[in-house]
């Protein structure tokens, strides 16, 4: 008897530090779009190239009066 107690309670006492059984969690999947980025590209590409030609357009119409007193 004495030694089924000892038996038993050494059992509970592994079981305490046994780990504990993981939840199963379904894992989701991100599936990547398949975008246009050439073209999306391309319109930002030409948005630069409007602005840079604005802004090089604003310089050459100052340039003459830069340095001037």
């Amino acid at each position: 008897m004495y030694k089924s107690v000892l038996i038993l309670a050494a059992i509970a006492s592994a079981s305490a530090f046994a780990p504990a059984p993981r939840q199963v969690v379904p894992r989701t999947v991100v599936m990547a779009e398949d975008r246009n980025y050439e073209a999306e590209f391309n319109k930002l590409q030409k948005e630069a190239e409007e602005r840079l030609d604005e802004k090089v357009a604003e310089l050459m119409k100052n340039i003459d009066s830069v340095g001037q007193k």
